[in-house]
């Protein structure tokens, strides 16, 4: 489970800080991109998290909701209509807008047995590996050609989820692949799904409640799902669109809490914004109207600079930054080689130079906000201990090529460039070459990292609410499209298929902890670096605004929210 690990300002605390630029010589910006897909990205929350304060208590008690205004923000890339493969399709775009889905999940419940009902009725569980989802009655797919106003059938939900299992491009298909054996569905009204095994993350954000994968699709579209716009039970239907560049979307009166009232927000706009100053400019100016900083100087200065004007959660991010090597080449297959990055790697330098200060190196191999899944530094002290000396004497042992340059690719961005741009300059200083090779979301993603051609990497990856994603990715069979990621060991392979599979709460931390040590006892290829601060703002005119930082989790509808002005 993770913690809830931020404040909530008034946003008029300090004066912008400064960016350090001792140690390297590095002459680093002020913006960036802090996750691997987004510079602005709005999560959610009903009410204010546990340690929250100030405006967002306030939100708390506001007037009565009132329809109307039209909501705008940005994205980055969605070359695709499909959520499966087009990951801010689904986790931004349609997913959140358009699509229906079963339920969804709030950081802090059990994702064993915990989640939020939405367009199911009820779930039961009979066993440890039968899950029964029964839908309400009277949903209904928006009247658009070729489903053309159809009842929302279970066998949509069967085939949808057959179709991620199949599908080679995958953003995450570790629930359809590694959990479920089967799904079914025996009436128009009912779901049935078999697992291979308990799972102790079922109803989490990267499982059932995945934020892409949990899109109610209808089967109509499966067969062009890259093409065909997206035709959904939702509450917002696509009403106009440039690919790849706008997306318009309009209430739909034909969703199921239409009855109530909602959404209470007529139109949301989406447009593509990718350089991060740019996004900064967009939010400033209003035509953004939520926003994740790119970096803690950004951060600090909206929050002094938007005074009164808007809302700014500061919280320790469960997203972090990782680097990886591609265990399936050479020189990075030898162990030798690997420890040697252990040894030059001074983590502590990207928190100061890239962070101000502010951030935290992940003790072990998971987000520092998953508290009771961590080790104590002491245990992990003798694999991270710099030595540079000791570290070219492992390359030299290796026989590694110093002649070389060896290519570390990452998303064009501001702060994981600099990221890129200090590891570099680390390895230097043991003879190592590196060149940096700046990639758009979707080269990084479907050319190099889905098909294996890439060497190393530094990016930062989404924040999740389990262990579940971290420890998969240093899985043999990932199911998720960095296949080519982490170590690739047989016997830690079991080792996170029965953490997986555990449902007693203290047995599997303390499998996950296991997990960890023996992972960094070969030296995993993929490293976590460190956990940056992270700055939220929104404007104080969005009420009923829902917050989460959790990453997987933000795919919330928040059709609760509206526009007080």
């Amino acid at each position: 489970m993770a913690t809830n690990q931020f404040r909530t300002f008034a946003a008029h605390r300090p004066s912008r800080r400064r960016f350090i630029q001792a140690g390297l010589g590095l002459a680093l910006g002020s913006s960036g991109v802090i996750l691997a897909c987004r510079g602005g990205e709005p999560h959610a929350q009903t009410t204010a998290p546990a340690g929250a304060q100030g405006t967002a208590a306030a939100a708390a008690q506001t007037p009565t909701p009132k329809r109307g205004g039209r909501y705008l923000d940005l994205f980055t890339a969605a070359p695709t209509f499909n959520p499966v493969t087009s990951f801010q399709e689904g986790w931004i775009l349609a997913g959140t807008t358009v699509y229906d889905k079963l339920i969804t999940q709030r950081l802090g419940k059990d994702t064993a047995r915990e989640y939020v009902l939405e367009a199911a009725q009820s779930v039961e569980q009979p066993d440890a590996t039968t899950i029964i989802f029964k839908l309400k009655p009277g949903l209904k797919y928006q009247d658009r050609p070729p489903v053309n106003g159809r009842a929302v059938e279970a066998e949509d939900i069967a085939k949808f989820r057959l179709y991620i299992r199949g599908e080679a491009r995958a953003v995450n298909k570790s629930f359809e692949v590694a959990s479920m054996q089967s799904v079914e569905a025996p009436d128009g009204q009912t779901v049935v799904f078999k697992l291979r095994a308990p799972n102790a993350y079922v109803f989490s954000g990267t499982q059932l409640c995945d934020p892409s994968n949990s899109c109610i699709v209808p089967r109509e579209l499966l067969d062009n799902l890259d093409r065909t716009p997206p035709v959904g039970s939702g509450p917002y239907y696509l009403a106009e669109y440039e690919q790849n560049v706008r997306y318009l979307y309009k209430r739909n009166d034909g969703y199921r809490e239409a009855a109530r009232g909602l959404p209470y927000i007529d139109e949301r706009e989406y447009r593509q914004i990718v350089d991060p100053a740019a996004q900064e400019a967009a939010f400033r100016s209003g035509q953004v109207m939520a926003y994740l900083a790119p970096s803690v100087n950004v951060g600090e200065q909206i929050k002094k600079d938007m005074s009164g004007r808007v809302t700014t959660i500061e919280y320790l991010s469960l997203s972090m930054l990782t680097f990886s090597a591609n265990v399936t080449r050479a020189p990075w297959n030898d162990i030798r080689v690997r420890e040697a990055i252990y040894r030059f790697m001074n983590r502590q330098q990207f928190v100061d130079l890239l962070e101000g200060g502010k951030g935290q190196v992940t003790p072990g191999l998971l987000s520092v906000g998953l508290t009771e899944y961590q080790l104590d530094p002491k245990q992990t002290e003798r694999y991270f201990r710099q030595d540079s000396r000791t570290a070219r004497q492992l390359l030299e042992a290796a026989g590694f090529d110093f002649n070389k340059e060896y290519e570390m690719i990452t998303i064009i961005g501001t702060r994981n460039q600099q990221a890129c741009e200090i590891f570099q300059q680390q390895a230097a200083q043991v003879g190592m070459k590196v060149r940096l090779v700046p990639l758009s979301v979707n080269d990084f993603l479907q050319d190099r990292v889905l098909k294996g051609t890439w060497e190393t990497w530094i990016a930062a990856h989404p924040a999740y609410d389990t262990p579940q994603i971290p420890l998969r990715l240093q899985h043999t069979r990932t199911e998720n499209q960095h296949q080519y990621n982490g170590l690739r060991d047989p016997q830690v392979d079991a080792m996170i298929d029965k953490s997986e599979q555990t449902l007693d709460r203290a047995e599997r931390v303390k499998l996950v902890k296991d997990i960890q040590i023996a992972l960094l006892e070969k030296y995993t290829p993929f490293i976590f670096i460190h956990n940056p601060m992270a700055y939220f703002h929104y404007y104080n005119y969005l009420r009923n605004y829902e917050f989460s930082p959790v990453g997987t989790l933000h795919t919330l509808y928040r059709t609760e929210m509206w526009i007080d002005r």
